[in-house]
């Protein structure tokens, strides 16, 4: 498939999607991306995940500029240093060489909203980041959960280093108390996938705010409106980019707008049924074997 309208701007998922189940990029898939930015397409990760915690190996791919994080509560131009725009929200940063980022799109959550998810979530056993102004913040008891989910190899996120990506606060009821204006999203993993399952439905009942996986043992959270879809759009329209020259890439639950939002929504194979059902196009290959950069060849990048 080549579009009728020539692709200038792709949004790539991270898990499941750009990166393979080690967490790696193939050199494949790297030229793939490369050879799209030479020719002057804009290439950038949409994910879940805050600023802090996108992988330095992301933040080093070519012409990487722009980053959508937090399922699209955040827009960031990291400008000529990617990488030290991603140290910058480092809990140890003032030892690192970092480059502040602009925002360009912020969308926290409503503090009042922020409380009340805060509080369903103290009712679930599990690891609870929550996501502020492009940090990541557990208490301790968290972190150890974390580190045990990390020890069982459960997500390509989980398999990400503790090198200091991490803010381990005393005590985030305490935290929360003087930061919930500044909520950008709420991230569990709970004990199993069946009572994340059991747990959805409680949380999208809230008023006030989007509940969606990203795996099926987690429950994300951000506030009503807050999509990857949207703020890839509200991208695209800052630099003067078409909707119908924009593609996503991605497979799981939390890409399902920003796939229904783009003008060519690009599906990998590993991608969840309900998920490969949006795609214009559906890769062949997983993303433990080049499926982005199969896409990138059907879209003629």
């Amino acid at each position: 498939m080549s579009p009728s309208t020539p692709i200038r701007l792709v949004a790539l998922d991270l898990d499941g999607t750009l990166l393979d189940s080690k967490s790696q990029i193939s050199p494949r898939t790297r030229q793939a991306i490369a050879d799209a930015v030479g020719r002057g397409v804009i290439v950038l990760p949409c994910t879940g995940r805050p600023l802090a915690s996108l992988p330095p190996l992301v933040a080093q791919l070519p012409g990487i500029r722009y980053a959508i994080t937090t399922n699209g509560a955040a827009v960031w131009d990291m400008g000529t240093d990617p990488l030290g725009a991603v140290y910058s929200r480092y809990a140890d940063a003032a030892r690192r060489q970092t480059h502040q980022p602009v925002r360009l799109l912020h969308r926290p959550m409503p503090p009042e909203t922020a409380r009340e998810a805060f509080a369903l979530y103290q009712e679930y056993h599990g690891p609870l980041s929550i996501f502020s102004d492009g940090c990541a913040y557990l208490d301790a008891p968290g972190m150890e959960l974390f580190q045990a989910r990390k020890n069982r190899h459960l997500s390509t996120e989980a398999r990400q280093p503790d090198d200091g990506r991490y803010h381990v606060v005393r005590d985030q009821p305490e935290w929360l108390s003087r930061h919930a204006h500044e909520v950008e999203k709420f991230c569990m993993f709970f004990d199993s996938a069946e009572i994340a399952q059991a747990a959805l439905p409680r949380f999208r009942a809230l008023p006030g705010v989007e509940a969606v996986q990203g795996s099926p043992d987690n429950v994300e959270v951000t506030a009503q409106g807050v999509d990857k879809g949207t703020a890839l759009l509200a991208l695209a329209d800052m630099l003067g980019i078409p909707r119908e020259a924009t593609a996503a890439i991605g497979d799981s639950e939390n890409d399902r707008a920003m796939l229904a939002r783009a003008g060519v929504a690009a599906v990998m194979a590993n991608a969840l049924p309900e998920i490969r059902a949006l795609g214009d196009i559906v890769s062949t290959r997983d993303n433990d074997h080049d499926g982005v950069a199969e896409l990138f060849e059907r879209l003629g990048l």
